[in-house]
């Protein structure tokens, strides 16, 4: 029967340096197979780069199977058992369906994976749940592009669908070593078939216009780097923060308040690590090549960057902390959720999956809704306040400071549930700041645009938009039902031709397939029809825009449009 060795029969060889040091040996086991992938890394790169392309599979899949033996032992046989039958299922189920079935799949297994360790673990582990869960992002990848190309017309696919389609079911050993192979088995990030089978065949890098081939070597040394310094962090100032002591009650509210701040910044300092770390990985092992910046022509090496520690710890907004917050997953959460659900439940759908595959904690349950909450009420904040402190510096700098302070406290006090992973200490921690946080989400978006109207021209649409998005959180949360009833009632905000829900862009609803609400024309005006969310084929300029490889960057001018990253992922 399943029980806690379903998640802690790792190999306990290292546990006289885990008692050397002080910390669990599961997360010396941890770090210990990610700096011996420095060396296998560069041989990959160095010395098989002209290998046979089957060569260039089997060593990062033997590799990536002895990691997961090393660090979790016998609870290995379910990552080999939910990718197994996900492969049984591509090879023999009917394509129309293939993707749903392995979705389902899965998903339900992770849910029965995640069930057991809400049962039998009660504290944090790493443990199998973590590669658990970056295989499902890859299984489901795959199964979607799969379908892509077996059933769907080209011209029913966006230029990135097309990009990843796949014409036939793989063979066994290129998915094995997909789903296995060592650069990101640990932690992610998440990376797609094309991209990696490309790896294997030695044509994942384009040279330049002169002829030549960009080396990774220097930008996977600045990322090691990052990484040194934040496991010095780790080692040395986190053990000063630790979790419990935010039950203190011998400082006052102010002094009280900074403390927690930082511990739960601390908290996200192992994230930063692990995801820089397998960053570097993936470039020296020649992967992660995003095609040449338009300005410099240098080479971009962001394919597998899945976090940018300075913009998430400088972010003004939620929005902003959020966009530079796990990209691999905001990417997959798109595939497979947002571009496939019914357009009526793309917002709803988006934030179930991104709950669903975190766990059945009611702590990451607490953490999505409030970060939703927090995503509204800054929309409204923003585009009540901010116009009036633009043409003055100092004004705009006081503004800048206090919506910086306020983003800092604000993650903090959202991400603790995600921490404690539990309903009742989360909301001893809210009633301790008498749910202050939540009632200024409110306040901001509900009754902020009445006392400080926004613009003219945005006043009538910003109001629309809010109560879009809190409807499409109330699909997901009935107790702001009431609220929401009441509040917009019998308003005549609500145009019949003016957009629903499913077009906008995210749940923040300042957007319209990401066109600034603000710069649309009245529903009613020549040329205000609907448009569609597209994407611009590899490689291809327009504007300001260029994509490479499978990253959307933009060049934005107004930063309050939303997109799909404003979906709250906190893992």
């Amino acid at each position: 029967m399943p029980g806690e060795h379903t998640f802690n029969s790792g190999s306990v060889l290292l546990q006289p340096l885990a008692d050397m040091v002080g910390v669990g040996v599961d997360k010396i086991n941890f770090v210990g197979c990610l700096a011996v992938s420095v060396p296998y890394a560069l041989f990959y790169s160095r010395v098989l780069g002209k290998a046979s392309e089957r060569t260039r599979q089997i060593y990062p899949l033997f590799i990536g199977l002895c990691y997961c033996c090393f660090c979790f032992g016998s609870a290995t046989k379910h990552l080999l058992a939910n990718s197994l039958i996900s492969y049984a299922l591509m090879s023999f189920a009917p394509a129309k369906h293939i993707h749903w079935l392995i979705f389902t799949f899965s998903m339900s297994y992770l849910t029965w994976v995640h069930f057991y360790r809400w049962n039998y673990i009660s504290e944090y582990t790493i443990d199998i749940t973590g590669p658990f869960m970056v295989c499902v992002q890859r299984l489901t990848t795959l199964a979607f592009s799969l379908h892509d190309g077996l059933v769907k017309k080209e011209e029913e696919l966006s230029p990135l669908q097309k990009r990843e389609a796949i014409k036939r079911v793989p063979d066994l050993l290129p998915f094995l070593s997909y789903i296995f192979h060592f650069q990101s088995i640990l932690t992610g990030p998440l990376s797609y078939f094309t991209d990696y089978i490309n790896l294997t065949r030695g044509t994942h890098v384009k040279k330049n216009e002169n002829g030549e081939l960009p080396d990774a070597s220097a930008e996977a040394l600045v990322k090691l780097v990052k990484a040194g310094f934040f496991i010095g962090i780790i080692a040395f100032l986190e053990p000063r923060f630790p979790p419990s002591a935010i039950n203190r009650t011998d400082m006052n509210p102010i002094q009280w308040t900074i403390y927690f701040y930082f511990i739960m910044s601390f908290q996200r300092v192992p994230y930063y690590f692990a995801w820089y770390f397998a960053d570097a990985i993936y470039n020296l092992s020649g992967f992660g090549f995003n095609g040449y910046d338009a300005e410099t022509g240098e080479a971009k090496w962001d394919l597998a960057t899945n976090v940018h520690a300075w913009k998430v710890e400088s972010a003004q907004s939620m929005k902003e902390t959020l966009d530079a917050w796990n990209v691999g997953t905001m990417g997959w959460l798109r595939r497979v959720a947002f571009d496939r659900a019914p357009k009526k439940y793309r917002v709803l759908s988006t934030y179930l999956l991104s709950a669903w595959w975190h766990g059945i904690f009611m702590g990451y349950y607490l953490t999505f809704l409030t970060a939703a909450l927090f995503t509204i009420g800054g929309q409204g904040f923003r585009r009540s306040l901010r116009w009036r402190f633009v043409n003055s510096p100092p004004l705009k700098f006081a503004y800048d400071v206090v919506t910086f302070i306020g983003t800092k406290i604000l993650m903090a006090y959202t991400a603790y549930p995600f921490l404690v992973l539990h309903w009742q200490p989360s909301i001893a921690l809210y009633q301790r700041f008498y749910f202050i946080g939540h009632l200024m989400a409110l306040f901001c978006a509900v009754a902020l645009p009445y006392i400080l109207p926004p613009p003219r021209q945005e006043k009538k649409y910003i109001y629309i938009s809010i109560s879009i998005s809190l409807f499409s959180i109330s699909h997901s949360h009935s107790l702001l039902l009431p609220l929401i009833r009441s509040s917009f009632a019998g308003r005549e905000w609500f145009p019949p031709s003016f957009p629903l829900p499913s077009e906008m862009c995210c749940c923040c609803g300042c957007c319209v397939n990401n066109e600034p609400i603000s710069k649309r024309p009245p529903p009613n005006a020549a040329g205000s029809g609907k448009d569609s969310i597209t994407q611009q084929p590899t490689g291809s300029k327009k504007g300001n825009e260029t994509v490479a490889g499978s990253t959307e960057q933009k060049t934005k001018k107004d930063s309050d449009c939303g997109n799909y990253e404003n979906v709250s992922i906190m893992k």
